[in-house]
């Protein structure tokens, strides 16, 4: 399983309308994504600005055929980038699965 987490740095008063926008997005865009088993978006706790959009593929060949598709220039034209400061992806290979 490949994991590719986003992290994406939000102001206070942005993160409403942060958690609105990305939720519509992913819903709209990721529904159809082969090789996709999970998508999700993780709020920080109280006091922190780091939320996590976490996705999760078969395998590495899911993971990379998702960033040529229609569903990843969407998801990405989508003005929810606009409203975080700063954002980085890693990706991580799974390593024990239970």
């Amino acid at each position: 399983m490949i994991t590719a987490v986003t992290e994406f740095t939000v102001a206070a008063p942005a993160q409403g309308a942060f958690e609105d926008h990305c939720t519509a997005s992913m819903r709209a865009t990721l529904t159809d994504v082969p090789g996709l088993r999970n998508a999700r978006l993780l709020r920080p706790r109280k006091g922190a600005h780091d939320y996590l959009a976490v996705l999760d593929f078969e395998d590495d060949a899911a993971s990379t055929a998702s960033t040529s598709s229609e569903a990843f220039r969407a998801a990405h034209a989508d003005p929810t980038h606009s409203l975080s400061d700063d954002n980085r992806v890693t990706v991580f290979e799974a390593v024990t699965q239970v």
